[in-house]
């Protein structure tokens, strides 16, 4: 309006306004009451048809349309009294409404209610909420963690037909208080390997966390459950270490040490992404359950090495025997399918009771071992797959995270509202488009996470400003 008085002023060779000075509060309010009657253009045809009889809208002396309502002998201002009425799409009621809200960053209520002391705005509610919502101050104080549609199983998770520990998981967990000698404890580790289609479960005892441990744990469980074609874990260092030291070591061997370890077969090993233990889910579920049966058996009794490690073999054994599918409530359909099924070709520890076939020719034993094999897989597909198709949660599809958002990475240590401001360089969509883990950018470094861990403060397009 200033720019408008200047027009005029050297149209009409008049005295100029001080370009220097602020704008004074006529000034303000001769803009307001401008922009009010721009607005006010959109609804005066559905004033004049009365779609408005609810708020018993009237034209005052200016020619502003303002609110009635039955609170006319109300010992209050004239403008609480009868608030103008504001489209819910114009430019003016978005910015009035982010003034209001930006005064004290209220709720969704808070905002409208403040909004309507002096405007009336159409949808207001809504408006409010759409403006808290963009917040780039609100969504930092919230720090709502992203989640996105969850993904389809991979094939290493549905592979029927496979040896048991074909596709092997790992993880650690404890440690646990042993007793080495009559006034001494040391703390020993249990390490988990869980077969990710017939869920078995394999448990070896480590004396610490360091690469050349798992080194020995690994090669205890080669040697009893052969030679996996998959390992998945987290990215532990030892972990780490673990798939680096054996490259280096199969770089050096010739071919009678690579025979003697099987490492001219190879194993891949494939890292979920850091802070991510739901990507690892088949072996932290598990590391659950031998959990709680370890402390069931064991209490606050502190054993030596080797009984700690019977009581893991046990344990894997009684964890093995749990039914993995629909437990069968018709007899017709047989006994429950648990990974002992594949392993040892019964459910139960004890001798299996006849009658058996008495015969020397080996030809019927195969026959006999395949059986048993057909059948644990054909009970697998009636009883287990069907429990793998429904998604319990996070069925909602989100909208991916992309490259140049602005984002908060969450620390485990850092309280809410404090975590770092990070940008997103990186995008790591999977088969079917969506993104769940991505590469952000810090003021000390670049990292990789998922998107459960970050929080989307202001998008790369940013926000769309009509309403």
């Amino acid at each position: 309006m200033r720019f408008v008085n200047i027009l005029k002023s050297r149209i009409h060779k008049g005295p100029l306004p001080d370009e220097k000075t602020t704008l004074t509060t006529t000034e303000l309010e001769r803009a307001e009451m401008y922009w009010i009657k721009v607005a006010q253009e959109r609804i005066k045809p559905h004033f004049k048809k009365g779609d408005f009889k609810v708020l018993t809208p009237f034209i005052d002396e200016e020619g502003v349309i303002r609110v009635g309502g039955r609170v006319g002998n109300m010992d209050i201002s004239y403008e609480a009294k009868h608030p103008v009425l504001l489209p819910y799409d114009h430019g003016i009621s978005l910015l009035i409404t982010r003034y209001m809200h930006e005064s004290g960053h209220h709720g969704v209520a808070a905002t409208t209610a403040r909004t309507r002391k002096r405007f009336w705005i159409l949808k207001g509610h809504r408006l409010a909420k759409s403006v808290k919502h963009r917040c780039v101050v609100c969504r930092a104080a919230a720090c709502q963690a992203e989640i996105q549609q969850m993904a389809s199983l991979p094939s290493i998770r549905v592979a029927p037909f496979t040896p048991p520990f074909h596709f092997t998981s790992c993880d650690y967990f404890g440690p646990y208080h042993v007793k080495v000698s009559r006034n001494k404890k040391a703390k020993h580790y249990g390490v988990i390997f869980t077969c990710l289609n017939t869920r078995a479960v394999h448990l070896e005892l480590a004396v610490d966390c360091s690469t050349q441990e798992f080194l020995q744990v690994l090669r205890r469980f080669f040697a009893i459950r052969g030679h996996p074609k998959v390992i998945m874990s987290d990215n532990g260092t030892q972990f780490v270490g673990a798939k680096r030291e054996l490259r280096e070591m199969v770089k050096g061997w010739d071919d009678v040490q690579l025979r003697d370890f099987c490492a001219e077969i190879g194993v891949e090993w494939q890292f979920t992404t850091p802070l991510a233990p739901h990507q690892n889910g088949c072996a932290e579920a598990l590391v659950k359950s031998c959990k709680f049966a370890l402390h069931k058996a064991v209490g606050s009794q502190c054993l030596t090495p080797f009984e700690l490690y019977t009581c893991l073999v046990e344990i894997a054994n009684l964890v093995n025997q749990r039914p993995i599918g629909r437990i069968p409530n018709d007899p017709d359909d047989g006994s429950y399918v648990s990974p002992n099924d594949m392993l040892l070709g019964r459910a139960s520890r004890s001798v299996p009771q006849g009658p058996f076939r008495e015969t020397e020719n080996p030809r019927h034993r195969v026959e006999f071992v395949q059986r048993i094999v057909d059948s644990f897989w054909r009970r697998w597909s009636r009883d287990v797959l069907p429990l793998l198709v429904p998604s319990k949660k996070w069925n909602t599809e989100r909208r991916n995270v992309r490259v140049g958002d602005v984002v908060m990475t969450a620390e485990a240590n850092a309280v809410r509202g404090k975590w770092t401001i990070a940008r997103v360089i990186q995008v790591y969509p999977g088969a079917d488009g969506r993104v769940r883990n991505v590469q952000l950018k810090t003021a000390v470094g670049i990292y990789r996470r998922p998107v459960t861990k970050i929080a989307v403060i202001y998008p790369t397009e940013g926000y769309d400003e009509s309403v």
